[in-house]
């Protein structure tokens, strides 16, 4: 079944709720929030103390521990922060592009950059490789399902006006974020993306002639 470009609209309005949500809730929570995003951004998932965070945010442990249950509840919480952020940007960056060729192309830049501020984002690619993380799965597979809808959509857009030649855009999707998800340790952990975002935006224009109708 094709996804409208309607389903864009709705994914930005689901990203606003969002963002008013979080502007809503207990200043308290959101204060505990954002020092937590400092202090995990500096010091990292493991060496960062629940008591550090409370003290930081001067408040009882215990007063962190109401709204948070575990240190790991309170880094998925930091984490979904910046996602949440990071749909935002990509979204808006769709809303404010018609012609789908440089919708796909700014989509794509703009996530590269929006990646690079995501720092405790990072913290979540090192999953694969231990089980510390485990608790992070659902958020990351739950990520990776919005941004392929996303760019379904923008390719089933292409496709419906006759300006891409695509004919599965579900697979061509999924191989194009699969893709991009394959260099964020590289260019995030490795800190590599200055060095070859030139080269990844001269790639970017090849992709998406290789998808444009001839």
């Amino acid at each position: 079944m094709i996804i409208s470009h309607k389903i864009v609209l709705a994914l930005y309005h689901k990203t606003e709720k969002v963002e008013k949500y979080a502007m809503a809730i207990d200043e308290t929570r959101e204060k505990i929030l954002r020092i937590a995003v400092k202090i995990f951004s500096r010091y990292g998932f493991q060496k960062t103390t629940m008591d550090e965070i409370a003290r930081t945010a001067h408040k009882a442990k215990g007063s962190v521990y109401y709204y948070f249950n575990s240190k790991e509840d309170l880094f998925k919480a930091v984490v979904q922060l910046e996602i949440n952020e990071i749909k935002s940007g990509l979204t808006r960056v769709i809303i404010q592009q018609q012609e789908t060729s440089t919708m796909i192309k700014q989509y794509l830049l703009q996530r590269m950059l929006l990646m690079k501020n995501a720092v405790n984002y990072h913290e979540t690619l090192k999953a694969d490789f231990s089980d510390k993380y485990e608790f992070l799965e659902d958020t990351r597979e739950e990520f990776f399902r919005f941004e392929t809808d996303l760019l379904k959509a923008i390719l089933d857009k292409g496709v419906e006006e006759k300006k891409l030649n695509i004919r599965d855009t579900t697979a061509t999707a999924n191989v194009i974020i699969l893709a991009m998800k394959a260099i964020e340790i590289p260019f995030y952990l490795q800190k590599r993306l200055g060095q070859y975002e030139q080269t990844i935006t001269e790639l970017l224009d090849i992709l998406i002639r290789g998808l444009e109708r001839a």
